[in-house]
């Protein structure tokens, strides 16, 4: 988190009140870009935390990089049709490569994903291609038509701080550990206040400095991990925890 430099002690008050109520109204359009999550379908969809597609090891070269990042894929005969195409989704835009990125060959395996409910295994290709240090993985087609996304963000809507780190929540499915990035334990206490949603839950760390400091006192823009603890008015099941910039974090059971 970062903190502004503060110099006399009456302004350490009245600052820190701002950025509470700034992550309020971040926490309300947090939650609510998950307004369609459907929460109590089951099967519950798959959330992802990290990419459908992950290079393991890097590129051997910067135009193989930037074919991969622009879908510019070819492959060899007899590769399999399903991650070519989903490989040649492309990620960035740009003048284009030199050369596309060469599929050698793939086969369908099983490999570890972050969700906002842990690593979960699933089917996925391991991808071979020239000027790759090491595999690509992909994830299946059919996992994929499991995930489920939030709208994307305009380019013109502003979105709070991610400082939520991860998150246990005990059997009853009411009461919340939350690790989050916040400021010094010799200067704030801190406490939580929950934004609840049908669909999603978003948490908000208030602080407060936890002594008088004396006229003149600078405080540093440092970030530490810090523990939060919150009760929900109904248990969590299947909604989503989110960030205060609104994407998914982790949750795992206590």
């Amino acid at each position: 988190m970062n903190l502004p430099r503060y110099q006399e002690n009456e302004e350490v008050g009245a600052a820190l009140a701002k950025p509470a109520e700034r992550d309020r109204q971040a926490a309300l359009g947090a939650v609510g870009r998950f307004a369609a999550f459907p929460a109590l379908d089951d099967p519950r969809p798959v959330v992802l935390l990290d990419d459908a597609v992950h290079v393991e090891d890097g590129f051997v070269t910067g135009d193989a990089k930037m074919a991969f990042l622009q879908g510019v894929i070819e492959a060899v005969e007899g590769a399999p049709e399903e991650p070519v195409r989903l490989l040649r989704v492309a990620q960035l835009r740009g003048r284009p490569p030199r050369a596309p990125l060469l599929v050698r060959g793939a086969v369908l395996l099983e490999t570890a994903f972050g969700t906002d409910r842990g690593q979960q295994v699933f089917p996925a290709w391991r991808v071979e291609a020239a000027e790759v240090c090491g595999p690509i993985w992909v994830l299946a087609e059919e996992v994929l038509s499991r995930c489920w996304s939030p709208p994307a963000v305009a380019e013109d809507e502003t979105s709070g701080p991610h400082v939520l780190v991860r998150a246990s929540v005990d059997p009853s499915g009411r009461d919340l550990a939350v690790d989050f990035i916040g400021g010094s334990e010799s200067l704030f206490d801190y406490e939580a206040e929950a934004v609840e949603t049908p669909a999603a839950v978003a948490v908000v760390p208030q602080q407060r400095v936890r002594r008088a400091l004396p006229s003149g006192t600078r405080i540093t823009a440092e970030g530490h991990f810090r523990l939060v603890h919150v009760r929900l008015r109904e248990p969590l099941g299947g909604r989503v925890l989110v960030n205060l910039d609104g994407t998914p974090v982790e949750v795992a059971q206590a």
